[in-house]
């Protein structure tokens, strides 16, 4: 019996409407039943599923993989599943994105990363390790092995599913991504650049190790001719089973495009995704050649010779000249600029040598000849010549390809002369001097901007071999951000906006993107006098040229620092440390409340942030539960009985810019003193006048604290931090143990400092804040909204709940407004701008924020 309905109603009880789908080896059904979608597979010869089975229990949890619906049971000869429904095309019918198909396939293998089954070891036609040796010191475990493009599918939303695991074997785990990588080649004019991003995508879940992506090119190639191999074996057997074919035309089109793939480039592509370096041998390059004494290539004094800028164009040059290293040029028209995916290298990774028609060429050093050609098709090198130096190359193009050296070539031996236009490829007489650590590909001279990292490593600086005291390299822009920062810096970073910001510039209380949008910044507390204030920017530059050094050293400016920002506080607040930051302030502060008590009990409030360092994360129930600090419930008192510290912030802002009842700061400071420890008001976020009222929010409690600590705003953007505190309790840390902070106080920081307390005073931010954060909580509260508070420009929205705060801080931002949101619901709008921000800047967010409520 195949009748899938029968099927379904006698061995699921489910009253089903059926349609068959393809399959190579079962019978497989599409079933809806009460609005709920399933697969019903029927296996021929009464089939042993208990691995796939396994596995699919295994990744149950898993929203990219089918779930088993009901029992696996026998049926007439058949075994039969039932199968949850996975939405989506087959990757063969609406290809999706490279990276998403790479970390769906890296999250099922690290959910199969620990998986283990009697059967798992069994042997497998399919195993790519019949094809390719040398894999068995990889990683190794059970793989789905079979993520060909129509066992792929490609969700309206975008996700990914990967289904039919009935081909699982336990191999080297790099053979699931290789194949992968094999099918979804399919139709793409570039296929060995189209997987790149596929490969970055499964390294930002399961990072590969340089010993697996060494092998990935050729096992995506050993998959796609295994598959013809196995598809005409397997047709031969049963010439009725057109579903056999299914893949081979479009993998015989893959494997005649990658027929002129340099499989060496093909790896450091990988790697340079990866945020390896591309080419493994680039490092020991560069060293060496920093310890190199290089000949002069040509004559002249190079040193002081023009630099040319190429970028749109290539004038006549008159005389000795230079052209830039990994310049962005607009002069590469030719059809063979242009890559078979249509885009075009236009970035140049040499440095070229204007000189005379003739002029000759020397030798750098010691070397052979390798290559010697004439490449005359206009645009291209004229004479070539490549001379090998041990474990590098270098490469000298345009040049009279009647003058080419032959053979062994001294340092300092002339090796060609320069072409002339009608020789040289029509160009300018010039020396087209390139590096290489791997002689690969065709040799190119010019990159895709995306692939400049890779020929960034592929051919370093020649300026490595000439010694230009002041350096050609123009560093082209930057064309891929986003995917470059998730592979050289840690993904623990987040980005704020679902559609994350390149921000390029910012002046005042605003910031600008890449394409040139302004925004009003609501966000940033740390621009505390306006971005890029020009008074600040001058102070910094100035010190900068004369002098930057440390406080072991005597100077006028940290001095003078400690002096004006002790003059802000009240008596007895008066010794000055100087860090870096916020998080460095209050771990130095916890040494001096350690130092003066001799206790190391601390209490801080609920939902509080002090840091990012080991020791302030320990004060930070905000991020996670503090392994040496009692917590203290909002508005309670300290219950610490032989306290050294309570931290607190005179305004709680990852708490969701909560104010303090009236009073209680003096009473918890009270009790906190009567059992003898010390009372720390973190003012980073909160300091500097931005509350309107008082300099220091501490002031708004009527309190004074033993030890202020101070970042964020303090350096208006510069690393910059400080701990005030009282004589007796900086000299309890007297002892004996010398206190150094490298960068602390040094005069650059210390001018910067001076710079912002004079912006403040004489713009009068501190009033302007009051002014401007009365006009916004006057706005805010008419407004349909749970709760507006805090004070001056340190301000609370409260919303009904996380997703409506989500959803007006996008919002926003549509609108040209950055705001960021906090508490432990992540439900208020925090208002923290520069204290630049105008009274039209507040009453244009008002309006966008009524717009979007």
């Amino acid at each position: 019996m195949t009748d899938p309905l029968q099927i379904a109603r006698d061995l699921y009880g489910l009253d089903a409407t059926a349609r068959p789908l393809p399959g190579e080896h079962d019978l497989n059904f599409a079933l809806t039943a009460d609005g709920t979608r399933y697969v019903l597979k029927l296996h021929a010869d009464a089939a042993d599923l208990a691995l796939e089975d396994a596995v699919l229990e295994h990744l149950r949890d898993e929203p990219a993989v089918p779930r088993l619906a009901g029992p696996t049971q026998a049926s007439n000869g058949y075994t039969v599943r039932l199968l949850s429904w996975l939405e989506g095309a087959a990757w063969a019918q609406a290809p999706g994105d490279m990276a998403e198909l790479g970390r769906t396939v890296a999250r099922v293998d690290r959910a199969l990363a620990g998986f283990t089954h009697p059967n798992m070891r069994r042997p497998h036609r399919w195993d790519l390790k019949n094809a390719v040796d040398g894999l068995d010191h990889l990683p190794h475990q059970v793989i789905h092995n079979d993520a060909n493009e129509h066992n792929i599918l490609v969700a309206p939303d975008g996700s990914i599913g990967l289904i039919d695991f009935g081909d699982v074997v336990y191999t080297a785990r790099v053979c699931g991504l290789a194949i992968a990588g094999a099918y979804a080649m399919h139709g793409c004019p570039d296929p060995a650049r189209a997987v790149v991003p596929l490969v970055r995508g499964y390294h930002e879940i399961a990072p590969l190790s340089a010993d697996e992506l060494a092998v990935l090119f050729d096992l995506m190639v050993a998959r796609l001719k295994m598959s013809v191999a196995m598809a005409d074996k397997q047709f031969a057997e049963r010439p009725d089973n057109d579903y056999l074919l299914v893949s081979q035309a479009g993998i015989k089109e893959v494997l005649r495009r990658l027929e002129g793939e340099d499989p060496v480039l093909a790896h450091f592509r990988f790697r340079d995704a990866c945020g390896y370096e591309a080419s493994p041998k680039a490092r020991a390059v560069r060293q060496r050649l920093l310890l190199t004494d290089a000949h002069p290539v040509m004559d002249g004094d190079l040193a002081n010779a023009p630099v040319l800028d190429l970028a749109a164009a290539m004038p006549p040059v008159d005389g000795l000249a230079i052209g830039r290293y990994d310049e962005q040029r607009a002069i590469y028209t030719a059809p063979e600029f242009q890559t078979p995916d249509g885009r075009w290298r236009t970035r140049h990774m040499a440095i070229d040598i204007f000189a005379p028609a003739g002029a000759p060429v020397y030798a750098p050093l010691d070397g052979v000849v390798e290559r010697r050609e004439n490449r005359n098709q206009l645009g291209d090198y004229g004479g070539l010549l490549v001379v090998r130096h041990g474990d590098f190359w270098t490469l000298h193009g345009h040049l009279d390809p009647e003058s080419l050296a032959e053979g062994e070539v001294k340092q300092g031996d002339v090796i060609a002369r320069l072409g002339t236009a009608e020789v040289n490829g029509g160009w300018e007489p010039h020396l087209h001097l390139q590096l290489f650590t791997d002689l690969v590909g065709n040799l190119d001279g010019v990159a895709l901007p995306e692939e400049a990292d890779l020929f960034r490593s592929v051919c370093p600086d020649p300026n490595l071999l000439l010694g230009l005291p002041n350096g050609v390299d123009a560093r082209g822009p930057r064309v891929d951000t986003p995917a470059r920062r998730r592979t050289v810096m840690s993904r623990a970073l987040s980005l704020a906006y679902d559609e994350p910001l390149h921000i390029v510039r910012g002046e005042g209380a605003h910031l600008y993107d890449a394409d040139g949008r302004a925004f009003l910044d609501l966000v940033n507390n740390v621009a505390h006098v306006g971005h890029c204030h020009p008074r600040v920017v001058a102070a910094g530059a100035a010190q900068m040229a004369v002098l930057n050094t440390n406080t072991r050293y005597l100077h006028g400016s940290v001095v003078d620092y400690a002096r004006r920002l002790a003059a802000t506080f009240p008596d007895p607040l008066q010794v000055c440390f100087f860090v870096n930051s916020g998080s460095e302030a209050n771990d130095l502060a916890l040494r001096l409340a350690y130092a003066h008590t001799g206790r190391d009990e601390v209490a801080v409030l609920d939902h509080a942030y002090h840091g990012h360092l080991t020791s302030t994360i320990g004060l930070s129930p905000y991020k996670a539960p503090p392994r040496h600090a009692s917590v203290t419930p909002l508005w309670e008192l300290p219950a610490v009985d032989r306290p050294a510290a309570f931290f607190a912030e005179p305004i709680l802002g990852c708490a969701g810019q909560v104010v303090p009842p009236p009073g209680y700061l003096r009473a918890a400071f009270e009790a906190v003193r009567a059992a003898g420890g010390l009372c720390v008001a973190d003012e980073v976020q909160t300091g500097f006048g931005r509350v309107g009222e008082h300099f220091w929010a501490f002031e708004l409690g009527g309190v004074v604290p033993d030890i202020v600590t101070l970042g964020k705003p303090i350096g208006n953007g510069h690393p910059l931090g400080a701990v005030v505190t009282t004589p007796e309790v900086a000299a309890s840390f007297l002892t004996g143990m010398e206190y150094f902070n490298t960068f602390g106080g040094n005069p650059v920081s210390a001018e910067i400092g001076l710079a912002v307390l004079d912006v403040i005073q004489d713009e009068r931010l501190q009033a302007h804040a009051r002014a401007m954060g009365a006009r916004l909580l006057d706005g805010l509260r008419g407004m349909d909204v749970v709760d507006a508070r805090g004070a001056g420009l340190f301000l609370g929205v409260e919303l009904s709940s996380r997703e409506e705060a989500a959803r007006v801080k996008e919002a926003l931002k549509a609108r040209g407004v950055l705001i960021s949101t906090d508490g432990p619901n992540e439900d208020v709008l925090k208002i923290k701008p520069p204290l630049a921000i105008s009274a039209d800047d507040c009453d244009r967010f008002l309006e966008a924020l009524c717009d979007v409520l």
